[in-house]
């Protein structure tokens, strides 16, 4: 009994060996098609874990499991592989899978096994059932004699052989560290990552070139022809340049500033070079069409759709062979026309500057005025009390001393009431501990001084500029009042850290969250404020909470003085 399970045992493990290549060959050509992969992958998977239950192989921990959705990190992002996104894209989701298919050590064992399996394995599982199927065919040859020992021998050998076959799955397919084939389908899985993207932006461009060829041949004839330009063409090119910006990886944008609607002249009209417009949709359908026609970026959009799918019928068969050579050459095909042009790039650095120039400007004015209104409302009017009581008390000195000594005691009061509120507002002007302990121990005077339990986190590395220090300071008071007010928060993290030149800070509470900068004046005031040193100020904050407002400011941190 025990050699006849053995023979149909045998026949079994061959069957498995005859799918074993076929199996093989279907993941690796799915493989080199990579869109299909992670799926494929887990699919074929039932092939290798029926032959470990075969061979009393342990299932738990030969695959890494399921990989867990995208979550935000402590800078309010998401975390795809090596880079961080605001919003995770099909094709981050996709990345993610494939890493986790190719990289997974148990999908490496299962393609090994697959290929060897076909000629090892079906060597040890066909030898017994041979033996047995070439002693029946004996017995109705001339050799018939030989028949018997033909079938005896693999009928005895079958337990051996499945044994041995059983052996060598469990080396084969047991969950084991990794070492040599690691390091091997390593190598292999960033090949499959290079082929990938180059596939990817080949048909991204792909399909730009087809949708920039539509747009043309309706565009630039019939619409124009029958006057819808006026409304239709701009959508379209908007609609090519959405579809570029998939292609602009890492690559800044090229277009001119958009056009803003000026202030109206006194007949009520608004003028655009010398067309005069009645109504201001008029005169941004004109302006907009204008921009978009002149701006060489539209045309190089268009240009680079068919350069970079007339390259991708090279680079794909040549990332085959030299991936991440292919990658880099493309990628510097694709930024040869999106990448912004030099007048591009001073046109935006003006609009940048003339904006920023005007937020600080208007900062400044709302500055002087809160100085302003402080001396008048605070110290100025107590220093008019003080005279007023000084005159009393030169009246009084000599008729009723009693009283001129009541008032001379209100006028010292109020001189000290002053310079409490003289001190504040220097102060708001400029903290002294800013000023004489510099940003780190100033965020952790905030953070003492918060009525929420404020914890900070790293350290400011040298001292940045004191114009920058001030505005990190009080864009950081404005997050956590605003926390304090508006968040109903219980705990609040104030992270620093510097990057190669730049210092980024992070206000994090576990509030309600829903703050948005279009919701109110303060956080639009930490904005304006940042801008004028061209820093940026970005707010993750989803309803339920957490907050995570982050500030970032050029900082070429000097490194403290020497003791």
């Amino acid at each position: 009994m025990r050699h006849g399970r053995a023979v149909w045992r045998s026949v079994q493990l061959l069957g498995i060996a005859l799918l074993s290549l076929p199996m093989f060959i279907w993941v690796f050509a799915n493989c080199s098609i990579v869109v299909t992969a992670p799926m494929v992958i887990k699919d074929c998977r039932w092939l290798p874990n029926l032959a470990r239950r075969l061979a009393g192989v342990p299932l738990d921990g030969v695959y890494w499991p399921d990989p867990p959705p995208p979550t935000l990190d402590e800078d309010g992002l998401y975390r795809v592989g090596d880079s961080l996104v605001k919003k995770p894209r099909w094709f981050d989701e996709f990345d993610r899978l494939l890493h986790w298919a190719i990289d997974d050590p148990g999908t490496r064992r299962d393609l090994n096994w697959m290929f060897a399996n076909f000629f090892v394995g079906g060597v040890l599982a066909g030898l017994a059932p041979g033996l047995i199927g070439l002693g029946i065919w004996l017995a109705f040859t001339p050799y018939w004699l030989f028949a018997p020992l033909a079938v005896a021998a693999g009928y005895l050998l079958a337990p051996w052989l499945v044994q041995v076959h059983n052996r060598w799955s469990y080396v084969m397919l047991k969950a084991k560290h990794d070492g040599v084939m690691f390091r091997f389908w390593a190598r292999v899985r960033a090949r499959i990552k290079m082929l990938w993207f180059v596939t990817a932006h080949f048909l991204l461009a792909l399909g730009t070139a087809l949708a920039s060829t539509v747009v043309l041949l309706i565009g630039v004839v019939p619409i124009h022809i029958w006057g819808l330009w006026i409304f239709a063409w701009v959508p379209l090119v908007m609609m090519i340049r959405e579809l570029t910006s998939f292609r602009r990886k890492d690559i800044p944008s090229p277009y001119m500033p958009a056009p803003v609607l000026p202030a109206p002249r006194p007949d009520g009209m608004y003028r655009h070079r010398n067309q005069l417009h009645k109504t201001p949709a008029s005169y941004m359908r004109s302006a907009r069409y204008r921009w978009v026609m002149t701006d060489v970026a539209t045309w190089r959009d268009f240009a680079s759709a068919y350069v970079d799918t007339l390259f991708g019928l090279v680079a794909i068969p040549m990332a085959v062979f030299a991936p991440s050579w292919t990658r880099s050459l493309q990628l510097k095909v694709s930024s040869w026309l999106l990448a912004p042009t030099t007048k591009a790039v001073l046109a935006q650095r003006v609009h940048q500057l003339t904006t920023t120039r005007a937020d600080a400007t208007d900062a400044q004015a709302a500055e002087l005025r809160r100085i302003e209104r402080d001396l008048h409302d605070g110290a100025q009017a107590r220093l008019v009390a003080m005279g007023l009581h000084l005159g009393a008390v030169e009246r009084l000195i000599d008729q009723d001393p009693a009283a001129a000594k009541s008032l001379v005691a209100k006028t010292k009061a109020a001189s000290a009431e002053a310079l409490v509120e003289l001190r504040d507002l220097v102060r708001g002007i400029h903290p002294p501990v800013l000023a004489e302990r510099g940003l780190g121990d100033a965020l952790q005077a905030l953070a003492l001084d918060s009525p929420l339990k404020v914890t900070v986190e790293g350290k400011v590395i040298g001292r940045p500029a004191s114009p920058i220090e001030s505005a990190v300071y009080f864009a950081v008071s404005e997050l956590l009042t605003n926390v304090a007010k508006h968040a109903a928060a219980t705990r609040v993290i104030i992270h620093i850290r510097h990057t190669e030149h730049a210092l980024e800070i992070s206000v994090i509470d576990d509030g309600r969250g829903g703050a948005s900068p279009e919701g109110g004046t303060g956080l639009r005031g930490v904005q304006r404020r940042l801008a004028t040193f061209d820093g940026t100020f970005d707010v993750t904050s989803p309803p339920g909470g957490p907050t995570i407002a982050t500030l970032k400011v050029p900082s070429p941190a000097t490194p403290p003085p020497a003791p």
